[in-house]
């Protein structure tokens, strides 16, 4: 066995408080009613401890709630051109304040239902169907045998309650049956009400679904006590007469070991493989049954000895005097700590997936507002370049041939109406628009597939979560949002037509008014040189008018229109949700934060309750900061110049369950991540401001994992991995 894992063995005070062997039944069972008496105590103590924090943490939560209420309030208050956006945002926001408050419900609910059996020491029967606890309830009933199964699965479908040297054992439908889902979720539920479980296996082959409801009820932070049931048949006479001759080889230590070292491996991949093992007490429930029966009377002393259930009882017993005031007060203390736990984990999660998020729309801004900038330079140079060679081209190429054929023209207005007509004007200008549109909204279209595309895989890396959060950017609603402008007419090509036959009027008046003038008053040639003047003029002012439409109107088609109200407008809404992603973060971040402040309140406590168990509770002034993972490990921080006993650390270890880790208080986040951390702590570099760490590493490992968890708690800075290859 790896000398890093230790086997839980009974609590380090049961040494001196457990059953003695000089004492008699009587004497015993008086203790342990004084034991339940002091228990009953000890449970006040957890209940008051956990109410207290349960408050705490509602007050939080409703601070929260506040908080989120007043950025979703931004959000509607904020000029976003896309609605489904606003919608999905105000769905996230709603849904983590549910979430908090649903949750911080189901946590009361379960202290409410501990403190309803706050007489009761509960014992918890756990295991798969047919491992033997109906077998196991019968013989503390010293009952006939009715609730035994013969072989069927899913025997136990119900809970059920009965006492047993004044404890209460609660008997839960098997783990592990095919179709029973229901069955173990049910057995869970009465598990957080237990402050001990009995955990029952089999000498078969180990099921790694065995393993994994272990695993689960060790993260509850409940202290087990180990059954290795042996499943050798003595029911038919046969087998039974084979039994009692070959019972010295009932017992094969290195076959039994290997069996129990396989199903402690298995659990391990579900905890982390330097988790603390539990030992298993083997024994044989049937022979012990069977020795109450009265057809098994002459056999009785032989069969009672044989199944070794003795060991069973005493460690039951031993678990109750030697610690079950502190089983009581922590039973009531992780009650309130597991959940509050994986919301801590979950928060900072979400914490981490909408800063993410945020830095993504951050450089899809950046990469937009960049392109605007290149785009509308391009793009007025080539507004610009339009409009001069229209401009160029009436008074270069159209104007002075006009001029000399049309001076002294009645038609004149018509004819340049004709040539300005025949310039398609209006069709360069939209063609020219289209264009424009066409690439502004091909760009839109590429930033927001390579939006999708981001935001989806940050999703689909986080999809192992429980908190129901939507995407703020589906599919649909990004695509409009990016190309919707497209389908909308700005009719710059028909205020062009306008423009064009405004100008066609002017000049049919003008210049029919100097003809009439002049045949009156001057020479045939001065006549013409003024006609031509006048026309010319004429043309001019036209020319102008139409270089000056096309300017004003197309310049604000594309300046106001397109690229302030469309172009900076998708910027902004970016910029806003962006702003509302990285405060929800932020939000989220806080809570967390202050969630494991409250835990590291109820890990002192837990922490002094453990001192005052082991008789050396001025220690507890030696710890300067805690962190835990109940059912897996604890890490103490201490001063540089504080030495703690290495039985002691033993001591913590087997009363807990987990195992125990120092770091020395440094002063120092980045020094005390490593020292969590361990040799996988490749690199380490702090983001001031945002509590956030970063952390390279050699090896990923669970234990890994383990110790970031516990270099979090005791940083309060959100931990992100990057792995070495």
């Amino acid at each position: 066995m790896n000398s890093q894992k230790h086997n839980r063995q009974s609590s380090f005070a049961s040494n001196y408080k457990g059953i003695k062997s000089n004492e008699t039944p009587r004497q015993t069972a008086i203790r342990l009613e004084q034991a339940l008496r002091e228990s009953k105590q000890a449970a006040d103590i957890g209940y008051s401890i956990a109410k207290n924090n349960l408050n705490d943490i509602s007050h939080s939560i409703n601070e929260t709630s506040a908080s989120i209420s007043k950025r979703l309030d931004a959000v509607k208050q904020s000029r976003i051109n896309n609605p489904e956006t606003v919608e999905s945002l105000d769905k996230q926001l709603t849904e983590v304040v549910k979430d908090l408050k649903r949750l911080h419900r189901q946590a009361t609910q379960d202290l409410r239902s501990r403190h309803e059996r706050l007489e009761k020491f509960s014992i918890t029967l756990f295991g798969r169907t047919m491992a033997g606890k109906s077998t196991l309830m019968e013989i503390l009933k010293e009952g006939e045998g009715s609730s035994i199964g013969l072989g069927s699965q899913r025997t136990t479908r119900d809970i059920r309650h009965y006492t047993w040297k004044g404890l209460e054992i609660t008997d839960v439908p098997g783990i592990a049956a095919f179709e029973g889902e229901a069955d173990e979720d049910l057995a869970f539920e009465a598990a957080k009400q237990a402050d001990l479980v009995v955990f029952l296996i089999t000498d078969d082959s180990p099921q790694a679904s065995e393993a994994k409801c272990l695993a689960r009820v060790r993260k509850l932070g409940k202290p087990v006590i180990g059954i290795c049931n042996i499943k050798v048949a003595l029911d038919d006479p046969d087998d039974f007469i084979i039994f009692l001759h070959k019972q010295n080889n009932l017992y094969d230590l290195d076959d039994l070991n290997e069996q129990i070292n396989q199903f402690n491996t298995l659990t391990d991949k579900y905890l982390s493989e330097q988790s603390v093992r539990i030992n298993f007490i083997c024994t044989h429930l049937r022979a012990r049954f069977l020795a109450n029966q009265s057809n098994f009377s002459a056999y009785k002393d032989e069969l009672i000895k044989i199944s070794r259930f003795d060991n069973v009882e005493k460690s039951i017993v031993n678990e109750v005097l030697g610690s079950g005031k502190f089983f009581r007060v922590k039973s009531f203390i992780d009650g309130s700590y597991v959940p509050m736990m994986e919301l801590t984990s979950r928060l900072l999660e979400f914490s981490e997936i909408n800063s993410q998020s945020g830095r993504v729309l951050v450089g899809k801004s950046r990469q937009l507002n960049q392109w605007l900038t290149v785009f509308k330079d391009t793009g007025q140079k080539r507004i610009n370049n339009l409009i001069f060679k229209i401009v160029n081209t009436l008074k270069t190429q159209e104007a002075p041939s006009f001029i000399e054929d049309y001076y002294a023209s009645k038609n004149a207005g018509e004819e340049w109406t004709k040539i300005v007509d025949s310039m398609k004007i209006s069709q360069q200008v939209e063609n020219l628009q289209k264009e424009l549109l066409e690439e502004f909204s091909k760009n839109n279209r590429e930033i927001m597939r390579e939006l999708e595309f981001e935001l989806e895989f940050i999703a689909d890396v986080n999809v192992d979560n429980n908190i129901n959060m939507d995407s703020i950017f589906d599919k649909k609603s990004a695509w409009n949002w990016g190309v919707g402008i497209i389908t909308g007419t700005l009719g710059v090509a028909a205020v062009i037509t306008g423009v064009a036959a405004l100008g066609t009027a002017a000049l049919a008046i003008g210049i029919v008014g100097s003809l009439i003038a002049g045949f009156f008053i001057d020479s045939r040639d001065k006549r013409v040189n003024d006609a031509r003047k006048n026309l010319d003029h004429i043309l001019y002012m036209n020319i102008f008018k139409i270089e000056k439409r096309l300017k004003t109107d197309l310049n604000y088609w594309f300046q106001v229109e397109l690229l302030k109200i469309h172009g900076r407008g998708l910027s902004n809404d970016l910029n806003t949700i962006t702003n509302e992603l990285f405060a929800l973060a932020d939000t989220q971040r806080k809570l967390a934060w202050d969630l494991n402040s409250k835990q590291k309140s109820l890990s002192k406590n837990l922490l002094n309750e453990s001192f005052e168990q082991l008789g050396k509770a001025y220690l507890m002034k030696e710890i300067t900061d805690i962190a835990r993972v109940p059912g897996e490990a604890t890490m103490l921080m201490i001063e540089p110049n504080v030495k703690i006993p290495h039985y002691i650390k033993n001591g913590l270890s087997i009363l807990l369950g987990e195992q125990i880790w120092f770091v020395i208080n440094t002063k120092n986040a980045n020094s005390i991540i490593r020292q969590s951390v361990g040799r996988s702590c490749k690199s380490c570099s702090i983001e001031e401001g945002i509590d956030v760490a970063h952390v390279s590493l050699d090896i990923d490992d669970s234990v890994t994992q383990l110790r970031i968890k516990l270099a979090q708690q005791l940083t309060s800075l959100q931990i992100v991995v990057r792995n070495n290859k």
